[in-house]
């Protein structure tokens, strides 16, 4: 049996955390297989392209990928059409219904992730039906519940298991992921597995959220923005 490969989709590069060298090298340290570096601005991108470097010398797999905060779901449609083709990963923080509706129904969105606090407003039936249908992953971040006080913290919980057992029913692809900034918030791939396993109680599905399933999500999409690709189902074989 091949050895599981693990994976941290949602390693934020800010200008308040630590620099992306050390977040590079202690993912490395701490096990994983693959990491996304995330930014919310794409003209930062630039700046990240040289650590690709920096991880083939670590034997460390690095995507990039687009934090979108939009005000409203017309600046989300115009991000979406400048920057799908340009980049491997491309999530969408939902803090309202209506970002939340036009995210989880446009099929270039490839994350959705929630404030925990008011996810229960927002998760409902109607979300959950177009997440199915544009077949979208939901991500939890570790970063949610650290450094929160411990009512917080498991009001954060009840919430994610409510949501997310529904969401588990139903199919919907699930990740955690640590959402650190600093090397002191990072956790390694156990860590992340045991959180995903109290709050979606299923040991297999855990794993997977932190291992086969965000490796899918970057496979897929790095096949999508290859020259050979056309549209889902169909790509270039050869060329005469």
């Amino acid at each position: 049996m091949p050895k599981r490969r693990y994976a941290d989709l949602h390693i934020k590069i800010t200008d308040e955390g630590d620099p992306p060298e050390l977040l590079i090298k202690m993912a490395k340290h701490l096990g994983f297989s693959l990491i996304a570096l995330s930014v919310e601005s794409f003209h930062k991108l630039k700046l990240l392209e040289p650590l690709k470097k920096l991880g083939d010398d670590l034997g460390l797999d690095i995507a990039f990928r687009l934090d979108l905060r939009p005000s409203n779901p017309n600046d989300l449609k115009f991000y979406l059409r400048k920057f799908r083709r340009k980049i491997e990963i491309i999530a969408v923080y939902c803090h309202n219904v209506a970002i939340a509706r036009i995210a989880a129904r446009d099929r270039r969105v490839d994350i959705t992730f929630y404030n925990p606090e008011n996810m229960l407003s927002i998760f409902d039936e109607g979300q959950v039906s177009l997440l199915i249908e544009s077949g979208h992953y939901v991500e939890v971040n570790l970063s949610d519940l650290l450094h929160k006080p411990s009512d917080k913290q498991a009001r954060i919980l009840w919430n994610y298991r409510r949501v997310l057992g529904n969401a588990k029913k139903r199919g919907i692809s699930i990740i955690f992921s640590s959402g650190s900034s600093k090397i002191i918030d990072m956790r390694a791939p156990r860590e992340l597995s045991a959180l995903a396993s109290i709050i979606i109680d299923d040991d297999l599905l855990a794993k997977n959220a932190v291992s086969t399933t965000p490796m899918k999500l970057v496979q897929a999409n790095r096949e999508k923005l290859g020259p050979r690709y056309v549209q889902p189902g169909v790509k270039v074989v050869n060329e005469w």
